[in-house]
């Protein structure tokens, strides 16, 4: 009977010993291995963060991936620097300077766009102070439209400071408001061109020249084409017109 016990807890410690080495084994298998850290700022767009990550590593079967990233960093550095010299040329200083800082970010050891950098800083400033007073001096004449110019060129240099934005809002309207008041005027201007041809052609109507009376309703109706009134003086003097010419071509005979 003891004997039996004994090889009944062998058999059950093998078992469980069994046991416990399968549940190790799967467990090993079906471990995920931790996370790159490099490969993570690479995937969030980090790559000089990813480039430091890969370093500290000291892994040195990293080297390719360190090479292809540092290329890679290299042609984006490149590119911001195309693209802040072709905003430079436009006078677009503001765009130009940050690209050229997100090349710096790839590339914070070039000193020479470092100090390209600072100049356009200081030419900036410089500008915007003239262009300014250029601005303030026109607007002042009110002339709106080379105020608009004006502010034009400032947003070019600067489009990112929001003082232009809203002066360029109040200059739009003022120069409406301009439009407005240069159209009412003009239409006052012609309808009262139009009242002085109406009232001369109603006076040689009644001395009966006709002709000139025609002639100067229809010179009114050119500049209001939808005067009705006018029209009704045309016609009517057209129809004395005609009758007169009807007479003329055709005298009663003495009876």
């Amino acid at each position: 009977m003891r004997r039996e016990r004994w090889r009944d807890a062998r058999c059950a410690l093998r078992g469980a010993l069994a046991a416990a080495s399968a549940i190790t084994a799967l467990t090993a298998g079906c471990a995920k291995p931790l996370p790159d850290p490099g490969e993570s700022l690479y995937r969030a767009g980090d790559l000089r963060g990813a480039v430091d990550a890969w370093r500290a590593s000291g892994n040195p079967a990293l080297a390719p991936r360190i090479a292809s990233v540092e290329a890679e960093l290299d042609a984006r550095a490149d590119g911001y620097v195309e693209s802040a010299r072709a905003l430079e040329s436009e006078g677009r200083l503001a765009e130009s300077m940050l690209d050229y800082r997100l090349s710096l970010t790839l590339r914070p050891d070039d000193a020479e766009t470092l100090d390209h950098v600072q100049v356009l800083a200081r030419q900036m400033v410089s500008q915007r102070a003239q262009l300014l007073d250029s601005y303030r001096e026109v607007r002042a004449k009110g002339d709106l439209v080379g105020a608009k110019n004006a502010l034009e060129t400032l947003r070019r240099l600067d489009p990112f400071e929001p003082a232009y934005e809203t002066e360029e809002r109040r200059l739009a309207a003022a120069i409406d408001e301009q439009w407005r008041i240069r159209r009412a005027r003009a239409r006052e201007a012609r309808a009262a061109q139009v009242e002085s041809l109406v009232e001369a052609g109603r006076a040689a109507f009644g001395e009966e020249k006709l002709e000139t009376a025609l002639d100067l309703w229809r010179r009114a109706l050119l500049i209001d084409p939808d005067n009705e009134r006018l029209q009704a003086y045309i016609a009517s003097a057209e129809r004395q017109l005609q009758t007169l010419e009807q007479l003329r071509a055709h005298p009663a005979e003495d009876g």
